[in-house]
C-alpha cells in the first residue's frame, strides 16, 4: 500500500483488536503511546514505514503480543527495558532502525522468543549474559551494530539456534568454547569484529554447519585439523586474520565447499 500520514492516537480505542498490520506503507511520525491500550493485541506489524521517535514504553502493556515487527523504520533512542515483560513474544524484529543504547538485560525474560533481530542499528555496550535464557531461540541477529565486550559464555545454552549473526561489531575476547554446544547451528557469522585467540576446537562439533564466516578478526594460532569433520559446510571464510601454520589436509574432506 501507499498509506501516508501518522498513526492516530485514537487507534488506542480499538480495545478488542487482535491483529494490526500497517506494514509496507509510508507512515511517518511516532508510534502513539495509545498503542498500549490494545490489550487484546496478538500481532503488531509496523515494519517498512518511515516511523520516527522512540519505541513507546506503553508497548510493554501488550501482554498477549506474540509478534512485534517494527523493523525498517527510522526509530531512535534505546530499546525500553520494559520490553522484557512481553513474555508471550515469539518474534521480535527491530532491525534496520537507528536505535542506540545497550541491549536491555531484561531481554532474557522473553523465554518464548524464537526469532530476535536487532541488526543494523547503533546499539552499544555488551551482549547481555541473560541472552542465554532464551532456550527457544532459533535465530539471533545482532549484526552491524557497535557492540563491544566479549561473546557471553551463556550463548552455549541456546541449543535450538540455527542462525547466529554477530558480524560487523567491535566484539573482543575469544570465541567461547561453549559455542560447541550449538549442535543445530547452520549459519554462524562473526566476521568484521576484533575477536582474538584461536579457533576453538569445539567448533568442529557443529555437524550441521553450512555457513562459517570468521573473516576480518584478529584470530591467531592454526586452523584446527578437525575442521575437516564439518562435512555439511558449504561456505568457509577465514581470511584477514593472523592465523599461522599450514592448511590442514583434512580440509579436502569438505566436499560440499563452494
Amino acid at each position: 500500500n501507499k498509506l501516508t500520514g501518522s498513526i492516530s492516537e485514537t487507534i488506542g480505542n480499538l480495545s478488542n483488536l487482535t491483529y494490526l498490520n500497517l506494514s509496507y506503507n509510508q507512515l511517518t511520525g511516532s508510534i502513539p503511546e495509545a498503542i498500549g491500550n490494545l490489550s487484546s493485541l496478538d500481532e503488531l506489524l509496523l515494519q517498512k514505514n518511515k516511523l520516527t521517535g522512540s519505541i513507546p514504553d506503553s508497548v510493554s502493556n501488550l501482554s498477549r503480543l506474540t509478534y512485534l515487527y517494527l523493523n525498517a523504520n527510522q526509530l531512535t533512542d534505546s530499546i525500553p527495558n520494559s520490553i522484557g515483560s512481553l513474555d508471550s513474544l515469539k518474534y521480535l524484529s527491530l532491525d534496520r532502525n537507528q536505535l542506540s543504547g545497550s541491549i536491555p538485560e531484561s531481554i532474557g525474560n522473553l523465554i518464548s522468543l524464537g526469532f530476535l533481530s536487532l541488526s543494523q542499528n547503533q546499539l552499544t555496550g555488551s551482549i547481555p549474559e541473560s541472552i542465554g535464557n532464551l532456550n527457544n531461540l532459533y535465530s539471533l541477529h545482532l549484526g552491524n551494530n557497535q557492540l563491544t565486550g566479549s561473546i557471553p559464555d551463556s550463548i552455549g545454552n541456546l541449543t535450538n539456534l540455527h542462525s547466529l549473526n554477530l558480524y560487523g561489531n567491535q566484539l573482543t575476547g575469544s570465541i567461547p568454547e561453549s559455542i560447541g554446544k550449538l549442535s543445530n547451528l547452520v549459519n554462524f557469522d562473526l566476521h568484521n569484529n576484533k575477536l582474538a585467540g584461536s579457533i576453538p576446537e569445539p567448533i568442529t562439533n557443529l555437524k550441521n554447519l553450512v555457513w562459517l564466516n570468521l573473516n576480518t578478526n584478529q584470530l591467531s594460532g592454526s586452523i584446527p585439523d578437525s575442521i575437516g569433520s564439518l562435512d555439511s559446510l558449504e561456505y568457509l571464510w577465514l581470511q584477514s586474520n593472523q592465523l599461522t601454520g599450514s592448511i590442514p589436509e583434512s580440509i579436502t574432506n569438505l566436499s560440499n565447499l563452494k
